[in-house]
């Protein structure tokens, strides 16, 4: 039996912006927001495209606010036509992508002293957000 290969591959990703602020003398709610935004997306050559992904968190009170941005490099197949790729930047590549970003949130905020936020896992079809 023969494996099949995916007709893209996630290369690489980078967190590229970060941060974290918060009142260390504010309690800091458990009622959170979570926005999640595709920024943009572009073609770095004839296969290899990049998506921007952020994701803004904060508590109710606005005692906490953490932002992280990453860029995720995907490769593609040159047999994928645009319809697969819009479908792919649309709904694919933040699913692959988000897991990277929860990871990371869980331990900056985990190793900057404070309850770590572990965000739930969500289903990235609807993502609101601008694309370029």
């Amino acid at each position: 039996m023969t494996e099949k290969v995916a007709k893209f591959r996630l290369k690489e990703y980078k967190i590229n912006k970060a941060n974290i602020e918060f009142n260390p003398s504010m309690p800091i709610s458990e009622d959170i927001s979570i926005e999640l935004e595709r920024k943009s997306m572009s073609n770095e050559d004839e296969n290899l495209y990049r998506l921007e992904f952020g994701v803004k968190i904060a508590d109710k009170e606005q005692n906490l606010q953490v932002y992280a941005n990453l860029i995720g490099l995907f490769e593609f197949d040159s047999d994928i036509d645009d319809r697969t790729k819009s479908i792919f930047f649309n709904i694919n590549a933040p699913a692959i992508l988000f897991p990277y970003v929860r990871a990371y949130i869980s331990t900056l905020t985990s190793l900057s002293g404070i309850r770590p936020i572990i965000l739930p896992t969500i289903n990235l079809a609807n993502i609101e957000g601008k694309q370029d």
